[in-house]
């Protein structure tokens, strides 16, 4: 008999605890602006389908975006997870984002 580690439940990783609580957050927030009683099919029409205002999707989508941008803004969406490693290791960082398209071009540009 060995003392193998038992991989068939991997202890889950803080990002991806993390990424679950934000989610489980999401959909708390989703139930409560749609004003349902869960977000679970329960397998009976009357249950599964509900009349939604307008303004109640308005409301969750924007909350949506704007916590998504968030948590971007929070997770190093700039420099992206490899560039953020090597500055981690000590390399020099980034200074122009990587699509070309973004480069602020009236400080590089010499013509007026």
């Amino acid at each position: 008999m060995t003392n193998a580690p038992d991989n068939t439940n991997p202890k889950p990783s803080l990002d991806a605890i993390g990424k679950q609580m934000a989610l489980d957050a999401a959909m708390e927030n989703a139930k409560r602006l749609l004003r349902l009683e869960t977000l679970d099919t329960r397998g009976r029409d009357a249950l599964d389908f509900h009349e939604i205002p307008v303004n109640a999707i308005r409301d969750l989508i924007r909350d949506a975006f704007e916590s998504g941008y968030r948590d971007g803004l929070h997770s190093g969406y700039r420099q992206g997870r490899s560039d953020a490693c090597d500055e981690a290791r000590g390399k020099e960082a980034r200074t122009q984002p990587r699509n070309p398209d973004l480069v602020d071009r009236s400080t590089t540009d010499p013509t007026p």
